[in-house]
């Protein structure tokens, strides 16, 4: 009995068709993405609401996920999302990892440092030194005065009512005396670092939320039922989807490059310490990028001194960190040297609160033009005019949609959340500094919120590994896990009253 083995030129033909339907196969998905990525762009512009908009937006990306997922050959893991493998990158995270190893372990350390505070030098006091800790510990103090109050400016690119309007009131109308709240979250970020910071806010909303439903709850059995504490509940989770809560392709650049940021990090410290990288690779939702990821062996990685594992988990978060820090410098000088000649600023009502004397009288969206005789162009300006309200005082408004005169009530307020806006001059060259602005303002706040996320001891967050290497309970690690989990579900339960 013979075989008859293929001929090498039968071998070639086989391999060149192949070729060709590889290529013809991108083509299509090249195209696919395009036209995807254009009927996302009519959606979002479109006038609709924000649902059909949600619900629109989200049907094009199922549809075009299915498809994109056959034509990439890539991995489908549920409607609309999947995720491809490659080999790109690999090579670029070797060189760095050989070019700079002090510079990748020492951000990684730093990393450590500002997720714990001076907690580190108890949890790594074998591994971190003590003048990591101090700078580190300083790098915390400089965030929190300087950069952290200043994420507010990232906000006006979000658009989410429920939660931006609550907390741009707050830059407009700051109360007066001591913050002793803000105080003792200063005091416990130091102690603990970011990951106290976001667990300490994560109860506490979660606290207020829980108070404003017991207050509903009991008096809804009365003549009189307070649900104005439902009202006023913030959620602590938010979605972030570019087109519909962030912009387009500012949102899209942002993702695309901390999801890049934060997996190099980890696969470059993963190098270091002589740990293979099989691959690497992106989540995607149509063609909206939801993750990314690098695949070390694991199996090695836990072999590893807690020290190696640690700074391989905390690069990520550091990167991150690092990149935000960055994006608000580039923004801080866009702001002072470029957009006060391609923007005119103004104020706006974002929403007025619910019993107050503005309430039903002045609508949402309204501009500011005067506030008792005082010019407004910026929220300094609205600030200063509206200092001297005082309770029972006529305030005197001026809006683009008509005049007002209202009573301040006993607060000396009228119950309005402004927030600053700008209308882009300078023609084509205006929107694309403006755009380059966005992308700058975006990257600082998504950046620093990824990175202070991941430090929460969830499972399959960066937190979570380190929890878990660093503590020898893993009761106390279990226990701290299922309060933050508790609290974040809490954190989401406003969306039902107020989405």
């Amino acid at each position: 009995m013979s075989t008859v083995r293929p001929s090498r030129a039968h071998a070639k033909r086989v391999q060149v068709q192949n070729g060709r339907r590889r290529t013809i196969s991108r083509s299509l998905g090249l195209g696919v993405a395009v036209i995807s990525l254009m009927l996302l762009i009519v959606i979002v512009t479109s006038g609709l609401s924000l649902l059909p908009k949600l619900l629109l937006s989200v049907a094009l990306l199922v549809v075009s996920g299915e498809i994109l997922s056959m034509l990439v050959a890539s991995q489908r893991l549920f409607y609309g999302i999947y995720m491809f493998r490659t080999k790109l990158g690999l090579n670029a995270m070797e060189r760095l990892a050989k070019r700079a190893p002090w510079f990748w372990n020492g951000l990684a350390d730093w990393g450590l440092v500002m997720g714990f505070g001076l907690l580190s030098l108890v949890l790594f006091r074998k591994s971190v030194s003590k003048r990591m800790v101090a700078f580190g510990t300083a790098s915390i103090v400089v965030l929190l005065l300087f950069v952290l109050p200043n994420l507010g400016l990232g906000l006006n690119f979000v658009d989410i009512p429920q939660i931006t309007s609550h907390i741009q009131s707050t830059t407009a109308q700051a109360p007066a005396g001591l913050d002793y709240l803000a105080y003792a979250m200063y005091a416990l970020s130091v102690l603990g670092g970011f990951t106290a910071y976001i667990i300490f806010s994560l109860l506490y909303n979660a606290a207020s939320i829980i108070y404003a439903l017991l207050i509903a709850l009991v008096t809804s059995f009365t003549p009189h039922p307070n649900y104005s504490g439902l009202g006023q509940s913030i959620p602590g989770v938010a979605p972030i989807i570019p087109g519909i809560t962030i912009p387009l392709f500012a949102g899209i650049l942002s993702l695309a490059l901390l999801l890049i940021v934060h997996e190099f990090s980890h696969g470059i410290l993963a190098r270091i310490s002589k740990v293979r990288i099989t691959s690497s690779g992106g989540l995607l939702f149509g063609v909206i990028p939801i993750g990314a990821f690098v695949e070390p062996d694991e199996k090695r990685i836990e072999k590893l001194k807690v020290q190696a594992q640690n700074r391989i988990s905390a690069a990520g978060v550091a990167s991150n960190m690092l990149l935000s820090v960055i994006f608000f410098l580039f923004m801080l000088l866009f702001i002072y040297f470029v957009m006060p000649y391609v923007q005119k600023p103004y104020v706006y009502i974002v929403a007025t609160v619910p019993n107050s004397p503005a309430n039903s009288i002045i609508s949402p969206g309204s501009v500011v033009l005067k506030w008792n005789g005082y010019n407004i162009s910026t929220l300094s300006d609205f600030k200063v005019a509206a200092a001297n309200d005082i309770s029972g005082a006529h305030v005197s408004i001026v809006t683009n949609n008509g005049s007002y005169t209202l009573t301040a009530n006993s607060t000396g307020k009228v119950g309005v959340f402004v927030n600053q806006g700008a209308e882009t001059t300078g023609g084509i060259l205006g929107h694309i500094l403006t755009f380059i602005y966005s992308f700058f303002a975006l990257s600082f706040l998504l950046n620093f919120l990824v990175a202070v996320v991941n430090y929460l001891p969830i499972p399959s967050f960066d937190g979570w590994r380190v929890f878990n290497s660093s503590i020898k309970n893993k009761k106390i690690v279990l226990a701290i896990s299922v309060i933050v989990v508790v609290s974040l579900l809490v954190n989401i339960l406003p969306w039902i009253w107020l989405g």
